[in-house]
């Protein structure tokens, strides 16, 4: 394991780029904001001045260092337009084959482009954005993750628009719902702050998928911010497939409410950006109901991947399950720091945490750290981690059967991934990222 990376100098006086950033997202909003979230921009800047940039000082972020991210310099927002033929080429990279969704949005460069994006009208479904004051725009920033965590409340201070979607009483929307945000080279050196909020109410149903793409090469900030709530019996499955530039940074934060018999399901693809941190929580409120919690990564050359997860179990009879699988070659580097908590109140609970790696070179390597904490004492709950290589016999094995060297390792890293990948409950999503996982593996050697 390695060791805690010692900063000369606080980062909290870094970071004086944020200040201008804050200000021109106030300029470019102007007025079009409700009250309520003007409230909330001014809420978040206050935890803002309060927290500043984390340090690895701090026991969360002990293995993950943002210094880059502080000293910066990014500009928020768009400073030009996105060239055309950049744009429809990622377009097609994020868009998934054989998916038909619903709902199409499409952000390009930070900024929602209507002529860009689908929707098909669904009874009982509204999907809107809060620049347009739509349905459920008052209810954005309502579950408080701003409140808690640093870059949730940059994030939401610099906030300027969201897509909200909203789901009636008894809806099943058959169709998922995709929102693409796609970063050209006239992003470059700029920060963006896409943000999703999902209201699922009573019994409803919906899927939602996040793609994250950006034209590699390309420098720039991320902070995406999800935000979920699923009433009484409401399911809901999230996807985020995260392929930002390998030059990018990417902290993404996430809150997911599950209330009485709900369920609530995230999966989290990480293969892009060169320093990407996913936070996590997720609040299980409702008696009977499920969240499940997955993630999968595939790091080569220096990219950083930290996944920090917070699984809070607050009424009896809940079952959790989180699984975080990660694949690491060259010199990449995996963190999860996942835990548990179960309240007092919280009797009955099933909750099941794993994280297993797999290194492809020697000088990867990877920080795990699962923890419980358990208030209850009629529960079970289960975690474990493990680190390993690829299976030398496994490999002479195929190796022997006439199979290269390249196709043997994506075999056995496929077959690594599998367990995650099973419970993807969309099909076309499932075959999108197995098709990533190959192109990428492609493109890395040195595997021991």
């Amino acid at each position: 394991m390695s060791s805690v990376v010692k900063i000369p100098t606080p980062l909290a006086s870094c970071g004086a780029w944020v200040s201008e950033a804050i200000a021109r997202a106030s300029e470019l909003r102007g007025s079009s904001l409700s009250g309520s979230m003007v409230t909330l921009t001014s809420e978040a800047l206050a935890v803002w001045k309060k927290l500043l940039f984390p340090t690895p000082r701090l026991e969360e972020w002990k293995y993950t260092n943002p210094e880059q991210i502080a000293q910066g310099p990014f500009v928020f927002g768009r400073q030009a337009e996105a060239p055309r033929a950049e744009v429809e080429e990622l377009l097609r990279s994020a868009r998934i084959p054989d998916l038909a969704p619903s709902a199409e949005m499409v952000f390009v460069d930070g900024v929602f482009t209507p002529e860009l994006s689908v929707v098909t009208p669904v009874n009982g479904l509204s999907i809107s954005r809060v620049s347009d004051n739509g349905v459920g725009s008052d209810r954005v920033g309502s579950l408080g993750l701003h409140r808690e965590e640093a870059f949730a409340a940059l994030a939401t201070a610099l906030f300027s628009d969201a897509v909200v979607i909203s789901v009636d009483r008894g809806v099943a929307v058959a169709a998922p719902i995709h929102v693409i945000t796609i970063t050209s080279s006239a992003f470059d050196g700029c920060v963006g702050t896409p943000r999703v909020f999902v209201s699922a109410k009573e019994n409803a149903e919906v899927r939602v998928i996040e793609s994250h793409v950006g034209k590699e090469g390309v420098r720039y900030l991320s902070l995406p911010i999800l935000e979920i709530q699923a009433a009484e019996g409401a399911i809901v499955d999230h996807y985020r497939i995260q392929q930002e530039s390998k030059a990018a940074f990417q902290i993404s934060g996430a809150v997911l409410d599950q209330h009485k018999s709900a369920t609530v399901r995230s999966h989290i693809f990480s293969f892009g950006a060169s320093l990407a941190r996913n936070n996590v929580t997720m609040n299980l409120r409702g008696a009977g109901g499920q969240g499940v919690l997955n993630g999968l990564s595939l790091l080569s050359d220096e990219q950083h991947v930290d996944n920090a997860t917070v699984i809070h179990h607050q009424q009896p009879s809940i079952e959790s399950r989180e699984h975080f699988k990660g694949v690491y070659a060259g010199k990449s580097r995996g963190v999860f720091s996942g835990t548990i908590t179960v309240d007092k109140i919280a009797q009955k609970t099933n909750a099941f945490q794993s994280n297993q790696a797999l290194l492809l070179s020697s000088e990867a390597s990877i920080e795990s750290r699962p923890q419980l904490k358990i208030w209850a004492d009629d529960v079970k709950c289960t975690h474990g981690a493990t680190v390993g290589q690829l299976d030398s016999d496994a490999m002479f094995y195929l190796r022997s059967r006439g199979i290269s060297r390249e196709e043997a390792r994506a075999f056995l890293v496929h077959a690594f991934a599998s367990e995650v990948l099973a419970s993807v409950t969309v099909e076309a999503v499932k075959q999108y990222v197995e098709g990533v996982l190959s192109e990428k593996l492609e493109g890395i050697s040195g595997v021991v």
